[in-house]
Order: structure tokens, then sequence, then C-alpha cells
């Protein structure tokens, strides 16, 4: 009876049990009473742990485990990537920072309830591009942190000067110009409301998709080298960012810097004719009497409904390389002692430098609120590149695509001035 009862009490208490029940010669149903009685005080005394919560994520979370691995992977293959230092799983990468690819796999599979993940890196290979596997969501977790952290600090010049207006879907959009919009009339004595009509000529924007990808297959698996991968993802963030930088100057910069040609008018975003008058008659260095007389020609500039437009608090402007000198010193606040000294347009014009602009040209623009020339948008809000995978027809991998929705156009001509410089 005490032999059996060896593997549910401390040795100490079965001796002390035996030497009691030999002093006392104490038949069996006494001794089977002081082994119960030693059993149940023993479990009372045990300590027990507060039960775990049935509801919320864990700390073996399969998608808070794929998170911290999807961070160490950013964190390992990108200088100056900084993992979240708050919310669930904060800090928890670095208990995978020295983990191979196939070491996360294997923990991911036994996560998942695989009692005996392969060790052959063969066989792990293929198992990670099962439907079942965890494999492609942690690849796209970890290039969706990389490309965010790039992409997100970027900021391109041409947001300055482009009102952001996202697109519901890939229909043309139309967009309404300065006056499109019929003026506001007094209320009549007898109440009626006066109708009034829309332009039917707005101009029209549409939004592209752009996109690339990139292969992870078994072997780059099986030799644990997610390289090219890792590269690809952390350089394509700010890749993007260049490339929505590169779309928007180069819609501006058509036809030698006149800009693409609006549906109104049939004619380019500048020009020097009457209909426009927002261009110089002939290139001119960028000077002080320059600058004002650009400024003073968009201040000229009516709406539909022939009424001066609105330019905002301040104007833009924007210059290539070659004039960042002279813009700089054109607008920089000086504390001048005589009124004839001072920099009459510190304040009122901001210097905005972008090599994408050619050559000596310079531009003005107005605030973009108050009279758009061009828009930007995203699908839906979408802003920057989306990451998705999928399976390799006819191969044992996974492509890991960016697909990158973005549109840009010319809705108006008034708010702006183009001097094509000397």
């Amino acid at each position: 009876m005490l032999a059996a009862a060896r593997g549910l009490l401390p040795a100490d208490t079965i001796d002390a049990l035996r030497q009691a029940a030999m002093r006392d010669r104490a038949s069996p149903e006494v001794l089977r009473a002081r082994l119960w009685e030693a059993f149940t005080q023993a479990q009372t005394a045990r300590p027990t742990l507060p039960a775990r919560p049935e509801s919320g994520s864990g700390h073996d979370d399969p998608a808070q485990l794929l998170d911290a691995m999807a961070e160490a992977l950013a964190a390992r293959s990108m200088p100056g990537y900084q993992p979240p230092s708050s919310g669930p799983g904060a800090g928890r990468h670095a208990e995978f920072m020295g983990w191979r690819p196939s070491d996360m796999l294997r923990e991911l599979l036994a996560r998942r309830g695989d009692r005996n993940p392969p060790r052959n890196p063969t066989l792990l290979a293929e198992r990670a591009f099962h439907t079942t596997s965890d494999f492609p969501l942690l690849l796209s977790a970890a290039a969706n942190k990389m490309l965010l952290a790039a992409y997100q600090p970027a900021q391109p010049t041409y947001r300055q000067i482009f009102l952001r207006r996202d697109f519901r879907d890939f229909k043309p959009h139309r967009h309404l110009r300065v006056g499109d919009f019929p003026t506001l009339l007094p209320l009549l004595e007898n109440g009626e409301i006066q109708a009034g009509t829309m332009s039917e000529s707005q101009e029209i924007v549409l939004l592209q998709t752009f996109a690339r990808r990139i292969r992870v297959t078994r072997p780059m698996l099986v030799n644990d080298d997610l390289g090219a991968f890792t590269d690809f993802a952390a350089a394509i963030g700010r890749r993007v960012a260049d490339f929505e930088n590169a779309t928007a100057y180069g819609l501006l910069n058509s036809a030698n810097g006149d800009g693409p040609t609006l549906t109104t008018g049939n004619a380019a975003v500048f020009g020097t004719g009457a209909a426009r008058a927002n261009k110089a008659g002939a290139g001119s260095a960028l000077d002080l009497g320059g600058l004002a007389a650009g400024r003073a020609a968009i201040m000229r500039q009516k709406t539909l409904d022939g009424l001066p437009i609105a330019i905002g608090s301040s104007m833009r402007l924007l210059v290539g390389p070659n004039q960042e000198l002279a813009a700089r010193q054109l607008t920089v606040s000086v504390a001048a002692t005589q009124t004839s000294n001072a920099n009459v347009f510190a304040g009122f014009v901001q210097p905005l430098v972008e090599p994408l602009i050619q050559n000596n040209r310079w531009y003005l623009f107005s605030d973009p609120l108050s009279a758009p020339v061009y828009v930007y948008g995203y699908l839906n809000g979408a802003e920057g590149p989306q990451v998705t995978t999928g399976p390799v027809s006819g191969v044992d991998g996974v492509e890991v695509s960016v697909i990158f929705d973005f549109g840009v156009g010319a809705i108006n001509w008034r708010g702006a001035w183009f001097n094509p410089g000397t």
C-alpha cells in the first residue's frame, strides 16, 4: 500500500507514515485512512495558478507569434527598422532575431498542432507551400512591415502642390474646377431658391494599377536564403515613393513644361494666350521682378463666374537645382532696418526644390486646397503599396506581389504660373 503511494506523496511523508504504523501496529484500514488524509492535505496546500482568460490572444496565439517573427525578419533585414514598443506582443521579436526561416516555419507548424515537424530542410520546404501553412502569411507580414517602414517617412515634394482626391473605383473620375459650381444668389422674398447649372466639361482623371513581384522558391527555403526577398521588400517601399514623385512630375514636365492638354479649351495647362495668360511670354531669370509679375498674374485670374480665385495664405515657388540659390534668396526672411531692404515675399512665398524640374524653369503654385491645378489619389484611400501572396503555378514556391493603385491628373489652369527661364 505504501509502495503504491510513492507517486502521490513525498518520500519523507511515506517514511513517516511507515514508522508510525509500525509503532502503533496500525491495521490496514487505519493506514489507508492516514494515507488518504495525508494526500488530501497535500492537495490543499498546493498553490493554484490563476485561470487563463478564455478570450483574447495569449502568448502562444499563432497570429501574435507570426507577427513577432515578421518583426524579427524586418528588423534583421532592414537597418534602422524600429519594431513597435507598445501594444500586444511588443518586444517579443527579440526572441526570434537569431532564428533561420526554417526554424520559424518549424515553430509555426508545431503551434498549429503538428506534433512532429520535419527536421529535413527538403521536407520542411515542401510543407511551407501547402495551403494550410502559415509561411506565406509570414512572408506577406514581413514584406508589408518593411514596405511601410520605407514608404511612410518619404515625403515626395509633389504632394505640396497637388491636391489629394482619392478614387472609389477604376472608372473615369470627373473633377470640378474653380467656378464649376454655380455661385450663390440672394434668397428672394417669396422664398424661392434659384436654379443653377454646372459645367459639363469637368476634367477627367484616371486611376492606374502598378505592380511588381518576386518569387520565394523551394531552393531558397532549403538553403535558408531569403536575401533576395528581404532586399526586394526593403527597397520597394522607397521605390514606390520615388515612382509617385516621378509620375507626378512627368505629367507636370510634359510638353516642355506646359503640362498636359485640358479638355476645357483643348489647350495645355500653361499658355501665353488670352484664354490662359498663366505663362511668361518669354523665359526670364528668377528675380524679384519676375516673381512679382508671376504672383500678380495669378491674383488677376478669374473663376468661371468671373470672381477672383482664392490663392490661399501662401504660394509655392517650385524650382530645380539650377534655381535653388535664387529661390532661397528671394524668399528668405531678413532683418532689415529700412523698408526698401526688407524681403517682401518672405512668408508669402515658400521655396520648393525638386531635382526633376528641368533646366531653369520655375513655377508658382497657389495653395492646392484653394485653387487646385493638379490632383493625385489612391484607391479607396489605401495610401501606399499593398502586399499580397499566392502560389506559383507549377512550382513549389510563393509569389510576393506589390500592387499600387495611383492616379494623377490636371483639372485646371487657374492658380499657377510658369516661367521657362533663360
